[in-house]
């Protein structure tokens, strides 16, 4: 309580005693009040918007990872070493992300938010299927710096029309189809990557999987509706960040968030190549791989661990936070040990001899899924109606260009000064060295929680 602004502390103590009278209410109707529908639009269209933005979601990681499953094969073709690849699978994307996403956001904030998402969409999709066209290092790079433009206006939009259109008991559900989009993604990026590009190349395979993300832009334009917001004008980036940093929950949490996405962009976007040197692995074999000891486990862990932070948060929101504790806590030791468990240890299953290391890379994956959501929903908790796509912008503008920007990158780097003494095994140690950041980020969102719930509160007293 001390450390929030003066002007906050009269609300703040009546916002208080309400949630306790809210509380007590709450204990005595039983859970089905935390889950109940209360949306201005019908449980059906509900259900359509998010299954809209769920592909929306697809198509955007879609674009942006089919770049890992292709490393090798536009490393051979453009005669790129680590380095180079690091700062295409990282910064190209990440830095010009960065820049854009907070104007996209506050155009959206002010404008209709369908709109801007249609348009980022059209423009990722063309610039993938541009760089099918690349001749050298400088041209992929360009290329890349356009998919980061354009899936700038993606996430912060998609997550604000969800907030806003979905009951807020189903919020972390709702928010869940962005993650969960985002894994689908992935797992597509690979698989159809894999599939497509050992047949026919990584240009033909940017150019088809870019182009279908045109039609989608269309669907969302004109088929969405735009959900009523409170009179007054939209809210300059500055006073967002104002209002979201003037909580220190916010701050520990977006700093957790970025220290663990350093692991975790490091470990999606070279995962693909570090499979193929390890383990002899075709890009077709790897695609599937990826989906089944990554993607899926991923996707199954984001549903669970939104449902777990729905349940509890409506009990006691720290839930938000601590869900994403455990999410680091538990995930850290089986990535690692994924990475550093010997390939030549195998079972026998269905006559197959599948590595041992691909457990730990499942029940790994499982856990580290349950930290999205959680994260969006509580950055949507301590936002007005107002900042919505600005609060999911000024959370994600960090943790893409920390994350991605550093993470592929530092791997990159270890993975070329280590290859003498350690040969192919240099990108293993790299790998796990920026995983053991995870248990960092752990510490960071429980002190996250030690606020957060005064933080929401004061948020709540805001927006009367």
């Amino acid at each position: 309580m001390r450390g929030l602004p003066p002007a906050l502390r009269s609300r703040l103590q009546h916002s208080l005693a309400d949630a306790k009278i809210e509380g007590r209410v709450s204990r005595t109707s039983g859970t089905d009040s935390a889950i109940a529908f209360d949306s201005a639009y019908s449980r059906g269209y509900v259900l359509y918007a998010i299954a809209l933005i769920f592909l929306v979601s697809v198509f955007n990681v879609t674009d942006r990872y089919i770049l890992a499953i292709l490393a090798p094969a536009l490393q051979a073709d453009l005669a790129l070493d680590d380095s180079q690849m690091g700062l295409l699978l990282g910064p190209s994307f990440s830095t010009v992300h960065f820049l854009a996403v907070l104007p996209a956001a506050w155009l959206a904030d002010r404008h209709a938010r369908r709109t801007v998402v249609a348009i980022g969409l059209f423009v990722w999709s063309g610039m993938t299927a541009l760089g099918g066209m690349s001749q050298s290092f400088v041209h992929i790079f360009l290329a890349r710096m356009g998919v980061g433009i354009g899936e700038a206006a993606g996430s912060p939009p998609s997550a604000a029309l969800l907030s806003d259109t979905a009951p807020v008991a189903w919020r972390a559900r709702a928010l869940a189809a962005i993650t969960v989009g985002a894994l689908v993604g992935a797992a597509a990026g690979m698989l159809l990557g894999g599939l497509l590009g050992q047949e026919f190349g990584w240009r033909f395979t940017l150019i088809v999987l870019g182009l279908p993300g045109v039609l989608l832009a269309l669907l969302v334009r004109f088929t969405l509706r735009e959900p009523t917001r409170s009179a007054g004008r939209g809210v300059s980036p500055g006073r967002a960040a104002r209002h979201l940093f003037g909580f220190a929950s916010f701050r520990w949490a977006v700093a957790a968030a970025c220290i663990s996405n350093v692991a975790l962009a490091a470990r999606s976007l070279w995962e693909p190549t570090f499979l193929i040197r390890t383990y002899d692995l075709s890009m077709a074999q790897v695609g599937l791989v990826y989906v089944l000891i990554g993607a899926l486990p991923s996707a199954a862990g984001a549903f669970a661990g939104a449902a777990v932070a729905d349940r509890l948060g409506a009990r006691d929101p720290r839930w938000l936070a601590w869900v994403c504790t455990l999410s680091n806590l538990l995930a850290a030791p089986f990535l690692i040990a994924f990475l550093l468990w010997p390939e030549s240890h195998v079972v026998e299953l269905l006559g197959l001899e599948i590595p041992v290391a691909f457990a730990f890379s499942l029940v790994g994956s499982l856990f580290i899924g349950f930290f999205s959501p959680p994260m969006g929903a509580l950055a949507q908790a301590l936002a007005t109606d107002r900042i919505r796509s600005l609060a999911h912008a000024i959370w994600t503008m960090p943790f893409t260009l920390i994350g991605m920007g550093l993470g592929p990158y530092l791997v990159g780097v270890f993975s070329d000064q280590w290859s003498d003494r350690h040969g192919t095994d240099a990108l293993r140690y790299g790998l796990a060295a920026v995983s053991a950041l995870l248990p960092v980020g752990a510490m960071a969102f429980l002190v996250a929680a030690r606020t957060l719930r005064e933080d929401i509160a004061a948020a709540a007293a805001l927006r009367r």
